[in-house]
């Protein structure tokens, strides 16, 4: 593992990165990172989800956007609940995650946890006052809040992991200070992380990379939501009507969603070099031939414009529910898409 070339090119006094490669450095490394990226992107936005179709509601005066804000909204409070539980256990139980995380900054792994947790009892509370509009939208706004919030949390560590940027944290603070002192110096280096975020990382592949997080949030939302709808046609059978507008809708809005990240991954693909097989020692497929490895992970990317075209079609149609194979299609080409560029940003 110390021979390899994802370590030669750290530093040599980069810690966490000797400390990451010995617990957590394997084959399912960026596949992990991609299912918790997707994931945290989801639970980001689907709160947001659910107060526009409740908005569209009360200005349209249209029953349809209600029972499609009701499965939304039942899909947030799931996913959140699944996603705080799964950080929850892994923090409380010192798991392989919590390791990673701790040794790159442990207050940032604590809030995102923390806020995670948060926003999944707020979603809760959203659904338990579903009685009370006002109190239900409020806790729905809170939730998303807190989600977007544990989002960009998630972000930082993801990008210090990815690209080596050093997070701040207790390490370097003396011994039995009181609490006060610690979260003081604490702010004062994070604001000296953020000052010099620039000079660090370079905004030719930190601005795309960015832009693409951003509006990678929408696309995971609506690619959840659209199979949520297919998902539940025959426990929540609402007739055809419905699932042709709200199915069809939630494509269209999709695959929209999905094309906003195109120009921002056609940008980082253009600052980042070209995948080359030295680099394949700790991915999937390793053991291939450079012949067929170099093609494949060059031709990975290409998922992320057809999960679009596969949510397109179904939203173009007059029947999307006759085109269940390219829906379920669009989230596996969207992970190999998203896969791709997380290998393109750690190279």
């Amino acid at each position: 593992i110390r021979n390899s070339v994802f370590l030669n090119k750290r530093p040599a006094w980069d810690f966490p990165y000797f400390f990451v490669a010995e617990h957590f450095m394997n084959i399912l490394f960026l596949p992990i990172l991609s299912v918790l990226l997707f994931w945290c992107a989801a639970c980001a936005a689907l709160p947001f989800l659910v107060l526009r179709d409740r908005r569209l509601a009360r200005i349209r005066k249209r029953s349809l956007f209600d029972k499609s804000a009701d499965q939304v909204s039942a899909l947030c409070a799931i996913v959140m609940l699944l996603f705080a539980a799964a950080l929850g256990a892994d923090a409380f139980w010192h798991g392989r995650m919590d390791v990673v995380a701790s040794s790159l900054s442990r207050p940032v792994w604590l809030l995102f946890v923390g806020g995670e947790c948060l926003a999944a009892v707020l979603a809760l509370c959203s659904r338990a006052l579903a009685g009370r509009r006002a109190l239900a939208l409020a806790a729905t706004l809170l939730s998303g809040l807190a989600a977007a919030l544990s989002y960009l949390l998630f972000l930082v560590l993801l990008w210090s992991l990815l690209r080596g940027e050093q997070i701040p944290g207790f390490a370097d603070m003396a011994f039995g200070a009181d609490a006060r002192s610690r979260l003081t110096a604490l702010g004062g280096q994070f604001a000296g992380w953020v000052n010099q975020f620039s000079a660090r990382a370079g905004w030719a592949l930190s601005a795309p990379a960015w832009g693409f997080f951003c509006f990678l949030a929408p696309a995971a939302a609506q690619l959840c939501a659209l199979l949520w709808h297919v998902a539940r046609r025959g426990a929540d059978d609402f007739g055809r009507d419905y699932y042709t507008f709200a199915v069809g809708g939630r494509a269209r809005r999709a695959a929209w969603s999905g094309a906003l990240l195109l120009p921002f991954a056609a940008l980082l693909l253009w600052v980042t070099p070209p995948f080359a097989a030295q680099r394949a020692a700790f991915l999937p497929f390793g053991n291939m031939g450079p012949e067929l490895l170099i093609p494949l992970y060059n031709v990975l990317p290409l998922g992320l414009p057809l999960a679009v075209l596969c949510c397109y079609l179904p939203g173009r149609s007059t029947a999307p529910l006759r085109r269940k194979s390219l829906i379920v299609l669009a989230p596996i080409m969207f992970f190999a898409g998203l896969f791709a560029m997380l290998t393109r940003l750690w190279g």
